[in-house]
């Protein structure tokens, strides 16, 4: 049961993300700068962004972790 949910949801997520990756295509953007005209430039900042995000996150943890029984004592 769970397997076939996963799935599921891997197959719908893909069918998105192909609709999303052929509309770049389709429809005409106004690039503002240079780089924006690139084909798929949406799709490559937000997935770099989010790659950025998950190493600062981690980098954050360092600082921010606390011993397992740091409110025990």
């Amino acid at each position: 049961m769970l397997n076939s949910t996963i799935k599921k949801l891997w197959i719908s997520f893909l069918f998105i993300l192909a609709i999303l990756f052929f509309s770049d295509l389709l429809i005409h953007r106004h690039d503002y700068f240079g780089i924006d005209g690139f084909f798929a430039f949406p799709s490559i900042y937000g997935f770099l962004s989010c790659i950025f995000l998950v190493f600062v996150s981690k980098a954050i943890g360092i600082f921010l972790k606390r011993p397992e029984d740091y409110y025990d004592e």
